[in-house]
């Protein structure tokens, strides 16, 4: 005969009347039985004392301190998301909002390896019909199914699968996880046998604790070989690496940069948005598996391509892109910029721009020319561009036109240059933009783009009288670039404005033409993560090349890739510590005015703060095999026949210094070094494209050191 459960397990609560006929056991303390200081469950109305209720309290306290030594903080999110996502795929079985990729790198991330291997072997197999297509229609399957799946096996089945990217990834940091743990057991037995213990304790790993899949496999095997497993798990690691790489060649190098990329809308197999969506994916749990990032630096520059700089631009003339019907804006007469666009800066004057009120994805700009001499002896043209209240760019009007041929400077050759250089100011749709107008003065320019090239492009580039049209070259030119801006989504406007509402356009691009002086004064000044240091520990070094020099300082990616993606790139730049080693956007920056003609010189803190791994990617990136060399203290003497005179008169001969050298570097390129048959060099300047790379190993600013920067910069003298 069954009894009735006692009433302190029923969950309905009891009424009051109920409490006379409560039974004695329930005024008592169901632990301890106190019969004093008693808390009744509002649920239950068991009864429990002060004492179980501090102790409660106080491991809450314990844990609270405990947890993030253990555990992401967000750890309890993810398993909410984890059961969320579960039940979408148990519900929606096609996935076609793509919510497997998420669950691998969530199991991961508390440690749930076996589940996480489990899922990506279902996905990867049970989910795939004979016919080689996805046995969606069977709604009894689990894609959790497989609850012991080997995760020692080869990775072999995992070829041609079903797998995406993001799973392929999370596959590698599972199976490098386990490696790690392997590892980790075989030194520590190493280190027992070495002070003479004869016991295995494999739960307290000499360097963290075991993950799931390692702990429960050494605890299943009689006598566990870990060094031949360990081998056998390393080399699958490394299949897994490459077959990452085969499906898309930017992952690792993305993973490893320190940015985080933002999740695309849409993305392609082998393309960037794919990578981005992987590492959007993935990176938290690779983030938080100790060493594994490191594990990936240390073998990457193998992964990495050398970079060819961007791609598209215009390389001819296009004759079809003058086929592009610009739009000139044609406001209500009497308005003036000010009633269109917003002109108070926000808190950050610099970063101040001329935004269109309830539109903030449309900016104005200001361009203007000017030549002194026009249409005489020794013309000079200076153009400028004006799109905040502190944000001028400007320049000189180079005599060579964008095709290679020679003119004369003219002030609408000048007004041209600016309308390019406006055009080519930033990346507008990366910075947000998708409308920009251009306001100038010219009625020579607004005309032409909007109404004229049409004319002149069916008559084959002449005018109505027949003769050839004149700065055809820069008409061309600012054809394709708004052709270009069109296909990425920018609607480019010109709008004529009076005279003196471009004051300010007009009197810098006088200025620019008045200068007698070359544009190739400007440095730029790369000190990402270490502004501070630099001034204490080189400020010497940085007061000697102000004097000569304009010195721009970039102390943020975002700032540094702005001065980047300006049209007159700075003549050197001067890389100050190693954070471009890890800012993928900014090496890219970098790398195209290196390609194009700039210096660029590593110097400062960067020896010192790269890491190995990461030296060698930043010059395998740039097709150069320089590695890492030794560091020391040493005298290192000058190679006038590679310097050559009548620089090399000017440098010392020899001096001391402590530095990081380079080696694997051609002779040709050393500048110094320790001795005349030394396979490395503590300084190096090589030819890359068309620019120069210097590479300046001391550590410590010697003042000597300072006068090779200022004959790299070209300012010795």
């Amino acid at each position: 005969m069954s009894s009735s459960p006692p009433l302190y397990f029923k969950r309905k609560p009891l009424g009051k009347h109920m409490g006379s006929i409560l039974p004695r056991f329930l005024n008592r303390c169901l632990v301890c039985s106190a019969v004093s200081n008693l808390r009744l469950c509002g649920g239950c109305r068991a009864s429990t004392c002060n004492k179980i209720k501090q102790t409660q309290e106080k491991l809450e306290e314990e844990e609270a301190r405990l947890r993030p030594l253990f555990l992401p903080e967000d750890v309890f999110e993810n398993c909410v998301a984890l059961e969320h996502f579960s039940d979408m795929l148990r519900l929606g079985r096609e996935d076609k909002i793509r919510m497997s990729n998420y669950v691998p790198a969530l199991l991961l991330r508390p440690g749930q390896e076996q589940e996480g291997y489990g899922f990506l072997n279902r996905w990867a197999t049970k989910a795939v019909s004979d016919y080689g297509r996805r046995n969606f229609g069977a709604t009894s399957l689990s894609h959790a199914e497989i609850r012991d799946a080997n995760a020692f096996e080869p990775v072999d089945k995992f070829r041609n699968r079903a797998l995406t990217l993001s799973h392929l990834a999370s596959l590698t940091l599972l199976k490098l996880r386990v490696y790690l743990d392997l590892h980790d057991m075989e030194q520590k037995l190493g280190f027992m046998s070495r002070c003479g213990h004869g016991y295995r304790n494999y739960d307290c790993p000499l360097y963290r604790p075991l993950g799931q899949v390692a702990k429960a496999w050494v605890r299943s095997t009689n006598q566990p070989n870990i060094s031949e497993m360990a081998r056998q798990i390393k080399a699958r690691y490394f299949t897994l690496r490459r077959m990452v790489h085969d499906a898309n060649e930017h992952f690792w190098g993305a993973l490893i940069n320190t940015e985080t990329p933002a999740l695309p809308a849409h993305c392609s197999h082998g393309s960037r948005e794919e990578t981005n969506m992987a590492v959007f994916h993935c990176k938290p749990s690779w983030e938080e598996s100790e060493v594994a990032l490191a594990m990936i630096k240390g073998n990457a520059s193998q992964w990495f391509g050398v970079y060819e700089g961007p791609r598209g631009g215009v390389t001819s003339t296009g004759g079809n892109y003058a086929r592009r019907t610009f739009e000139a804006t044609r406001p209500t007469p009497g308005t003036v910029p000010r009633d269109l666009y917003d002109l108070h800066p926000p808190a950050d004057w610099e970063a101040a721009r001329f935004l269109r009120r309830n539109h903030p994805s449309s900016i104005l700009l200001y361009t203007d020319g000017a030549c002194l001499n026009n249409g005489r002896y020794n013309p000079r043209g200076g153009w400028a561009v004006v799109y905040g209240p502190a944000n001028v760019m400007s320049g000189r009007l180079e005599e060579e036109g964008p095709f290679g041929d020679t003119y004369l400077a003219t002030s609408n050759r000048a007004g041209l240059r600016a309308v390019v250089a406006a055009l080519r100011l930033c990346d507008w749709q990366g910075d947000g933009f998708d409308d920009i107008t251009i306001a100038t003065d010219s009625t020579y320019i607004v005309d032409g783009t909007t109404s004229w090239t049409q004319a002149w492009f069916r008559n084959g580039w002449k005018t109505g009288a027949g003769q050839d049209v004149k700065n055809k070259d820069l008409w061309e030119l600012i054809q394709a670039e708004v052709e270009i801006w069109a296909k990425r989504g920018l609607t480019v406007k010109f709008w004529r404005i009076p005279r003196e509402w471009n004051t300010g356009a007009k009197c810098a691009a006088k200025a620019v033409a008045n200068k007698t002086a070359s544009a190739s004064d400007w440095i730029l000044v790369l000190c990402l993560e270490h502004e501070d240091l630099l001034d204490a520990c080189f400020g010497s070094f940085v007061n000697r090349i102000t004097s000569k020099a304009m010195l721009t300082r970039a102390a943020t990616p975002g700032a540094a890739i702005r001065m980047l993606s300006f049209e007159n790139r700075p003549s050197t730049i001067l890389i100050t510590d190693a954070a471009i080693t890890r800012q993928r956007h900014v090496f890219e920056r970098v790398a195209d005015c290196l390609f194009q003609g700039t210096t660029v010189l590593l110097c400062g803190f960067f020896n010192s703060m790269v890491h190995v791994d990461e030296f060698r990617c930043f010059f395998a990136k740039l097709g150069l095999p320089w590695t890492r060399g030794s560091y020391h203290r040493t005298t290192v003497s000058m190679r006038r026949g590679v310097i050559g005179d009548p620089l090399a008169s000017r440098l010392p001969t020899s001096y001391s210094q402590k530095a990081v050298f380079v080696k694997n570097i051609d002779r040709s390129a050393a500048w110094y070094a320790e001795h005349e048959s030394s396979d490395e060099a503590a300084v190096a300047f090589a030819r890359v494209g068309q620019g120069m790379l210097g590479y300046i190993g001391d550590v410590n600013g010697e003042e000597m050191s300072t006068s090779v920067v200022m004959a790299m910069c070209g300012l010795l003298g």
